[in-house]
């Protein structure tokens, strides 16, 4: 992401002291300008309502004052400065969401671009990426000199609204009749929103029984709007990791900075975001960074932030450096024999032996990985030289030229993560040495590591033997056998030492076919042992166009070419495999009379009986 710089409202005050103050605090004291509290011209009669919304407002840093001491609470607040302040009170200055508005720089930095802002692009782009402000709404409130123009009341209404998330309620509410006396002076298109603004006690009558609507909001007036909107919306913000998402329970699952694991319920009302684009729960990415809203205690939107990496780098820590206020991290990728440099994500994210941590934790040669995202660091990962992974299952273990083993694991900086594996690896297997050769996929394991490469491992495995029906055969590097047991289609990988019996015999995987009955014996996900009682010497094939069929009875008449007469095949959905030419899944139900189909079977007491049927043409 391209860091957006941003113009502080501080800067606009240094120009003109005419311009109101809504910078965020500047002390150690939350102070800007006027001390809050101590604001020379709040303490009339006339603005004695206002004082502690004032007071407050200025002691949470969302508004402020001049700097000769005044608040000026009489003066008008314009469109720009309203849309600043309510964008604060959503949020957009909490630190939390610093990622969401670089996100939302990135989608409408292009759209307010011709506007001519000096200041106050945070909180438009903001706005905008909570949805409180649509393109539309850019000309209404920012054209020209609209911007600097003093927003009229039934206009905060509006944008009160939306800043509470109750637009939508707002608009359902067709019956709308306001109980003001100038209720006709209200814009049509605002009604609703008055209704709302009023109902939710946020905006009150002038204490003639009117409304005014095209008068301009003061000053003193709008600390008393945000005060009360703060306070229904009671807005809190966190920066986690997000680690699932049940969408049977309605729940996701998150990590705080220390590593806890927190469920939160979600409604359908709770918007969920990826990258600033809203998503389905079904989508959202997990193990990523992300930002929760919370309204109280409930949920009220979930921001994934981070996207999956461009690009991975695992290697050897060297050092790190700041430079120009730029920083880089210096590693020896695996593999390499030199130092490379990699530039750092300001938002760095680093993890140090499973806890949030800096840099300066690490020590020469600890072993880290670096997640890079749009050219830059955005997280590391790190560990000592020397490491033990418990509690590991293998998913994978690659035997090209460089052997590897991927991993699962319940914690987030192992799982999915894949080791080399040293030529010098010393291996035992419930509880006895073993060949590298012997390690399956769904063995647990520990694992030891020095500079990230595995020279240890202790595995166990658990035996069981399965009987079904060959589904599919891979013959490749890691050959694989899809098996039918109890209806169920598992996939397991095949060692290159397997056991096979065929009726009696010593066979090979290339004497199997789709449909043969097979007995299992299993190591972990591994096949140690077939035997089988092939089907080789009744097998029968037959292609041909379909010219009946009885789907009920599962018997379909088949002609073949150069044939006068249809033959009968026996080929039921739970005894037969139907697929498409192209692979997909079929069942009987999908085969028409003039359908092509291609069938491979055997033949039993005459009875032709087909274990796969494909379709080759419909």
């Amino acid at each position: 992401m391209n860091k957006v710089i941003k113009t502080a409202v501080a800067a606009i005050l240094a120009l003109s002291v005419t311009i109101p103050a809504f910078a965020a605090p500047d002390d150690n004291n939350g102070n800007t300008g006027a001390s809050y509290g101590r604001f020379t011209d709040i303490g009339e009669e006339n603005f004695a309502w206002a004082k502690p919304y004032i007071n407050e407002m200025a002691a949470r840093g969302l508004i402020s004052g001049y700097e000769d001491g005044t608040f000026r609470p009489d003066n008008d607040v314009t469109h720009l400065e309203a849309l600043s302040l309510f964008a604060r009170a959503m949020g957009s200055n909490n630190s939390s969401n610093a990622d969401v508005l670089e996100i939302a720089h990135e989608k409408y930095d292009s759209m307010i671009g011709g506007y001519g802002l000096t200041w106050g692009t945070d909180e438009i782009v903001y706005l905008m990426y909570k949805g409180a402000l649509k393109r539309s709404d850019l000309d209404t409130y920012l054209r020209d000199n609209i911007k600097d123009e003093p927003m009229q009341r039934y206009e905060a209404a509006i944008i009160i609204t939306k800043a509470m998330g109750g637009e939508n309620d707002a608009l359902a509410d067709y019956g709308v009749v306001l109980n003001y006396d100038d209720a006709r002076d209200v814009p049509s298109n605002a009604i609703q929103y008055v209704s709302y603004a009023t109902e939710n006690r946020i905006m009150e009558g002038m204490g003639d029984g009117t409304f005014s609507p095209l008068t301009a909001v003061k000053r003193s007036q709008m600390a008393v709007m945000l005060s009360r909107t703060v306070e229904q919306t009671d807005y809190s913000f966190s920066y986690v990791k997000l680690s699932g998402v049940n969408t049977s329970s309605k729940t996701i699952t998150v990590k705080d900075s220390s590593g806890r694991e927190i469920d939160y319920p979600y409604t359908d009302g709770t918007v969920m975001r990826s990258m600033g684009d809203e998503v389905q729960p079904s989508n959202l990415t997990v193990n990523v960074d992300a930002v929760i809203t919370l309204s109280g205690k409930n949920l009220v939107s979930v921001d994934s932030v981070y996207a999956q990496p461009d690009e991975t780098v695992q290697g050897r820590y060297v050092s790190y450096s700041t430079i120009s206020g730029k920083s880089s991290i210096k590693v020896i990728p695996y593999g390499e024999t030199t130092a490379q440099s990699y530039e750092c994500a300001s938002n760095l994210n680093v993890m140090y032996e499973g806890s949030p941590a800096t840099i300066r934790s690490f020590s020469k040669d600890d072993i880290v990985t670096l997640d890079i995202v749009n050219g830059k660091v955005r997280t590391i990962t790190a560990e000592t030289k020397t490491t033990t992974i418990s509690g590991a299952i293998v998913e994978k273990m690659n035997v090209d030229e460089q052997i590897t083993i991927t991993i699962s694991h319940g914690k987030d900086e192992y799982n999915g993560k894949t080791y080399p594996v040293s030529d010098n690896v010393t291996v035992k297997k419930n509880d006895a040495p073993c060949e590298l050769n012997e390690i399956y996929k769904g063995d647990k394991v520990s694992l030891t590591l020095e500079y990230g490469t595995i020279t240890k491992i202790i595995a166990t495995s658990s035996k069981k033997v399965v009987e079904g029906t060959i589904q599919g055969l891979t013959i490749s590097t890691t050959p694989t056998m899809d098996v039918k047991v109890k209806g169920n289609v598992s996939t397991y990988e095949i060692p290159a030492d397997v056991e096979i019996t065929i009726n009696g015999e010593t066979g090979s995987l290339y004497d199997f076919r789709v449909g043969d009955t097979v007995k299992l014996t299993l190591e972990s996900d591994a096949i140690t042992r077939i035997v089988a009682s092939s089907t080789q010497d009744s097998a029968a094939s037959l292609s041909g166009v379909v010219t009946a069929i009885n789907a009920s009875y599962g018997v379909i008449s088949i002609q073949a070419a150069g044939e006068e007469k249809s033959e009968q095949v026996m080929c039921k959905d739970d005894t037969a495999t139907f697929i498409s030419a192209d692979g997909k899944s079929k069942r009987i139900k999908d085969i028409k009379v003039g359908s092509t189909v291609d069938v491979r079977g055997s033949v039993s007491n005459g009875v032709f009986i087909g274990k796969l049927v494909i379709i080759v043409a419909e």
